[in-house]
């Protein structure tokens, strides 16, 4: 969201960096939709997202743990909007970019 404040909008910076993001998200979605996907190269350099989980806040994003090399402080990682989810194929597209899947949350009963 951005505020009109007296004449002009806060954080211009920000409003161009999301029409970049909306721009991206929408040259991926028409890639899905014509059954291109993601590249190898857009898989190779997306990071894993492990015990992941979905949530609604108010949008749907992704929670889970980045697996790499990684201070064991890190507690974990919340995506910006989950556009696509794709867990028969291990990927998901939020608004920032294509993520890879690791192990879902085992939800305890």
């Amino acid at each position: 969201m951005f505020e009109l404040e007296g004449d002009g909008f806060t954080d211009m910076d920000r409003m161009l960096l999301t029409a970049d993001r909306l721009e991206r998200l929408a040259a991926n979605l028409r890639a899905i939709h014509a059954g291109a996907g993601p590249t190898e190269d857009d898989l190779a350099s997306a990071p894993v997202i492990e015990n992941w989980a979905t949530e609604f806040v108010p949008a749907k994003v992704l929670f889970g743990r980045v697996a790499g090399n990684l201070p064991e402080k890190y507690l974990g990682f919340c995506s910006t909007d989950l556009w696509v989810l794709a867990e028969p194929r291990g990927w998901v597209l939020t608004l920032e970019r294509w993520y890879r899947l690791g192990q879902p949350e085992k939800l305890r009963k």
